[in-house]
C-alpha cells in the first residue's frame, strides 16, 4: 500500500537505527514525508531527503533550562538551526517545555516566553513556526497537559504539538482539540492500552483501544491541514521490532486516513 500522502512517520519510530537504516526503511515503505530528529541529521542526511524530495513534519530539539538563563543562547542556536533545518525541508521545531522547579506555572511560563522569544522572531522571518510539546514526565515539562499546554503556546507565541499518545487520558481531549483551532502545528498518533500508563501502554494503531478516527476527525473540525505523524515508542514497539512495528502503523494509519479525510483534502502535502 502507498502511505496516505498526509502521513508522516517519526525517527522516533526508530530511534536506536541509523540515518541510514531509516531510510533504507522509508524508500521500502515509500515514506516521503518524515519527522525529524535534529541530532540525528547531519549534512549528508540533510542532502538525502532533498534528493528525494523528501519533506518533514517536525524537528524535535532540547528543551531550554528555564533555570539558568546562561544556557539560552546556547539553545537558541540550536533552535534556530532546526529552524533552517525546517525551512529548508518544512514542519515545525518543536521542545518539551521544561522541567518546573517549584515556581508557579505563571513564572514559568513568563521564562519560557522570554527564552524562545528571540527565536520566535527568528522563525517567523524564515517562515517556520516553532511549536511545544507537553508530557507527564516531569523531568521534561511543567505542562502536563494538552488543556494547559495551550496557555502556555499562546503566551510564549508558539504552536502546540497535539500528540494523542500523551493527551488520549485528558477529559474531552477531542473538544480541546476543537478548542485548539489553529494553534496546533502538527499532529501526532499511536495507540495506547488502557490500565497502563507512560509509554508502556503505547501501541501500533489498531492494536490498542483508542478512537484514533475520531481524535482525526477532531483535528480536521479545528481547521487542521497539516500531516498526520506516527510516533510508536515504548516496550511493546521494542519487542516487535522497530520496522515490523512501522509496516504495520503505516499500513493501518493509511488505511484509516483514506476513510476518515474528506476526499478534497486526501492530496494535500503535509
Amino acid at each position: 500500500m502507498t502511505p496516505h500522502p498526509r502521513l508522516s512517520v517519526s525517527q522516533m519510530c526508530t530511534y536506536p537505527w541509523s540515518f541510514d537504516e531509516e531510510l533504507a526503511l522509508w524508500d521500502e515503505l515509500g515514506v516521503r514525508t518524515v519527522g525529524l530528529v535534529l541530532a540525528k541529521v547531519d549534512d549528508r542526511a540533510r542532502a538525502a531527503l532533498q534528493e528525494r524530495s523528501m519533506t518533514a513534519t517536525t524537528v524535535i530539539i532540547r528543551n531550554f533550562d528555564l533555570t539558568a538563563p546562561q544556557t539560552w543562547d546556547a539553545t537558541r542556536a540550536e533552535v534556530n538551526c532546526a529552524t533552517d533545518l525546517a525551512a529548508q525541508l518544512g514542519g515545525s521545531p518543536y521542545f518539551t517545555p521544561g522541567p518546573g522547579d517549584g515556581r508557579p506555572i505563571g513564572e514559568l511560563t513568563a521564562a519560557l516566553a522570554q527564552a524562545v522569544a528571540p527565536c520566535v522572531q527568528y522563525a517567523e522571518s524564515r517562515g517556520v513556526r516553532l511549536a511545544i510539546e507537553p508530557t507527564a514526565r516531569a523531568d521534561r515539562s511543567f505542562v502536563h497537559t494538552l488543556r494547559d499546554g495551550l496557555q502556555v503556546a499562546e503566551q510564549a507565541g508558539v504552536g502546540i504539538v497535539a500528540d494523542l499518545g500523551a493527551c488520549w487520558t485528558e477529559p474531552d481531549i477531542e473538544d480541546t482539540v476543537r478548542r485548539a483551532g489553529s494553534r496546533i502545528a502538527v499532529v501526532q498518533l499511536c495507540d495506547a492500552v488502557r490500565g497502563k500508563s507512560d509509554h508502556s501502554n503505547r501501541a501500533v494503531p489498531g492494536d490498542g483501544d483508542l478512537d484514533i478516527g475520531a481524535f482525526v476527525e477532531a483535528t480536521l473540525e479545528a481547521g487542521y491541514t497539516g500531516g498526520f505523524e506516527l510516533e510508536l515508542v515504548g516496550p511493546a514497539i521494542e519487542a516487535e521490532g522497530y520496522a515490523a512495528a512501522t509496516r504495520r502503523a503505516v499500513e493501518h494509519m493509511s488505511a484509516l486516513l483514506e476513510t476518515v479525510l474528506p476526499s478534497a483534502t486526501t492530496g494535500q502535502r503535509p
